[in-house]
């Protein structure tokens, strides 16, 4: 479990009173206490209350970010090497007093620059090492003060060395490494022992004697010299000598990336830093050399180190498809190639996640960020189900569409135009299961109101077609009913028959396909209709008369008859009724008509009125015969009077 425990409080009790007033004079939350140290470079702000939890943390980080600008111009920071950068990091934890672990956390940027006055104490320089003391040791290996020629290429390779170097230099604490990882004790390199060896050496170089003996004297003063310089870079290497400060440096950075994973939901900027902070720590461990005292520790730290990075990595790598992901889903609709890209995305982001394992910090992050990718990775399935679908039934409402226009450019009866309504109505459905927010959705819309109009069109000609063909086959139906009532003498009926089928001829539609066919019947029926009522009248007519007859030859010894022949009615008299209307004709005028006299009796006189108005009615010759079927006269409504032919 990972600690805050801070590194170093030393020279913080002035903020942390500052703050500790800040906080009690402004109460900005109840019971809250501020924590100030330094750890690993960074400046670290512990801010501790009781349960609960603050429910919106991250105002309350960001107030104590205000209040750290405001006070720190005023009281100052410790003496310490971070102190002099231009950028210092500061992070902000929130904890509950009764929880080892923090549940939120703030990072940010303090730039001394942009304060409006920054007390920073000056840092005295180290005092400079006296190189004209005589250590006994040639100027050539004195390590803590230069280096020689072979170390100094090494230390261009390797950084650390150079490193190690700068930080004998300093006096600040936790930071670089101790003195003693790059002193060499008095006797690392030693001079051959021997009396006279200046004298024999100032003698050499004085008189320029090149015996054997000074051939030999040189190559062991080289390889003494070789000798001590590898022995010089083996014990300048890291934690070879005394203590090893970078343990508990590497130990530091690897409690900070620790605890920014372990804090509620870390961001990108978060996981940048511990995986920075985890990356410092392994760096830090690597250079330690396998002839090291402390290398044991070490590997087994770099083994810890190494393997959390692993997950962090992937979490980081997990992270960036997600963004990716997130940034390729904006601002839809899209086709369904870019969803299924960003489906896969999402995929490879919760591979990533997938492999982080359950005894590593960033566990419980990652499983939390594995439900939301996961949900994400649902999400976009359906929307990519959402996508085909929607395509799939714009093309469908599309190729109903080219068939119900087609429809409508071929009918030519009710059935075709009510196929092409049908075929409208099914693209429109089609049309309106495309859902708001996929690719084809405007498209659509738009083709759905063209649709409409098209339906509506179908539709109302369909009714019109629908209106016309019943009247057609009612008006059929009425003149097959009027030739039956015909075919019984049922003037009347037929009448009425013949009057509904030519009303309803007329009822149809004069833009339907029946129109035509409306004008072919009216030609049949209005004449028929018009013989049905002469037809009636004549029957009317004639029945009248009949009666009349009947009334007038009721005492008679043979009754008297009205007939319809094809040309004229035929009335027969009994001799009775005859004879008189015989004798009473006179002579014919100049016309050939003759008139009755006014010797008739008031029945025969009623008689020959009735035959009038029946052939005035009727518009038709009346001819009168007698019981033995002689001719007695014959009455023409055209000539007005009765004649004897």
């Amino acid at each position: 479990m990972t600690s805050l425990s801070p590194s170093t409080h030393i020279g913080f009790e002035p903020l942390q009173r500052a703050f500790a007033a800040y906080l009690k004079e402004t109460c900005l939350y109840p019971g809250l206490t501020l924590d100030c140290s330094e750890r690993a470079g960074r400046l670290l702000l512990l801010a501790e209350h009781r349960a609960p939890e603050v429910g919106t943390p991250r105002d309350l980080l960001k107030e104590l970010e205000s209040a750290f600008r405001e006070l720190v111009p005023t009281v100052g920071l410790p003496e310490a090497d971070w102190a002099t950068v231009d950028a210092l990091a500061v992070r902000v934890y929130l904890k509950l007093k009764s929880v080892a672990q923090p549940y939120a956390m703030h990072t940010f940027t303090w730039h001394p620059q942009d304060a409006v006055q920054v007390i920073f104490p000056v840092i005295a320089a180290p005092p400079e090492i006296d190189t004209d003391v005589d250590t006994g040791v040639d100027a050539a290996f004195d390590l803590p003060n230069s280096l020689p020629d072979d170390l100094a290429d090494a230390a261009a390779i390797d950084p650390d060395l150079s490193a190690a170097k700068a930080n004998t230099r300093t006096n600040s604490p936790g930071l670089g490494f101790s003195d003693a990882a790059l002193a060499l004790p008095d006797t690392a390199v030693q001079p051959p022992a021997g009396p006279g060896w200046g004298q024999r050496s100032q003698g050499w170089a004085r008189h320029g004697l090149r015996s054997l003996r000074d051939y030999w004297s040189y190559g062991l003063a080289g390889l003494i010299l070789v000798g001590s310089g590898a022995c010089g870079y083996a014990l300048s290497r890291p934690c070879v000598v005394g203590s090893c400060d970078r343990l508990e440096q590497a130990t530091e950075h690897y409690n900070l990336a620790q605890a920014t994973l372990l804090v509620g939901d870390p961001t990108g900027d978060d996981l940048a830093t511990a995986q920075a902070d985890l990356q410092t720590a392994i760096d830090m461990l690597t250079p330690i050399p396998t002839w090291s005292a402390h290398y044991d520790v070490a590997q087994g730290d770099l083994a810890r180190y190494e393997g959390n990075i692993v997950f962090l990595n992937a979490i980081v790598r997990a992270q960036a498809l997600a963004n990716e992901a997130a940034n390729l889903s904006q601002s839809p609709p899209h086709p369904v190639e870019r969803w299924v890209k960003v489906h896969m995305l999402w995929q490879q982001a919760i591979d990533q996640l997938s492999t982080v394992s359950a005894d590593s910090p960033a566990f419980d992050y990652s499983q939390q960020k594995l439900r939301e990718y996961r949900a994400n990775y649902s999400a976009i399935g359906r929307r990519i189900v959402a996508e085909e679908e929607a395509e799939a039934n714009f093309n469908t409402a599309i190729q109903t569409g080219d068939l119900a226009r087609q429809r409508m450019e071929t009918a030519n009866s009710l059935a075709g135009w009510q196929l092409a309504a049908k075929e409208w109505q099914a693209a429109i459905n089609g049309l309106s299961l495309i859902p708001q927010g996929t690719m084809v959705y405007d498209e659509a819309r738009a083709q759905l109101r063209d649709y409409q109009a098209q339906l509506n069109r179908a539709s109302n000609r369909s009714t019109l077609e629908e209106a016309g063909a019943q009247n057609y086959h009612q008006a059929v139906q009425a003149a097959r009913s009027a030739a039956a009532a015909e075919a019984k003498g049922q003037w009347t009926l037929a009448v009425t028959q013949w009057r509904q089928a030519v009303a309803s001829a007329q009822q149809i539609p004069g833009d339907t396909i029946l129109a035509e066919e409306s004008g072919v019947l009216l030609e049949t029926y209005q004449p028929a209709l018009a013989n049905a009522q002469n037809r009636l009248r004549t029957a009317v007519a004639l029945q009248t008369l009949t009666t009349n007859l009947a009334q007038l030859c009721e005492s008679s010894a043979t009754p008297c008859t009205v007939r319809e022949d094809a040309s004229q009615i035929r009335v027969v008299l009994s001799s009775q009724h005859a004879e008189p209307l015989r004798q009473a004709i006179t002579p014919p005028a100049a016309d050939g008509t003759f008139a009755f006299t006014n010797q008739l009796n008031p029945n025969s006189q009623q008689l020959i009125e009735q035959i009038i108005t029946t052939s005035h009615q009727v518009d038709r010759q009346v001819a009168v015969y007698d019981a033995q079927g002689g001719f007695v006269a014959r009455y023409r409504p055209d000539l007005g009077g009765f004649i004897k032919n």
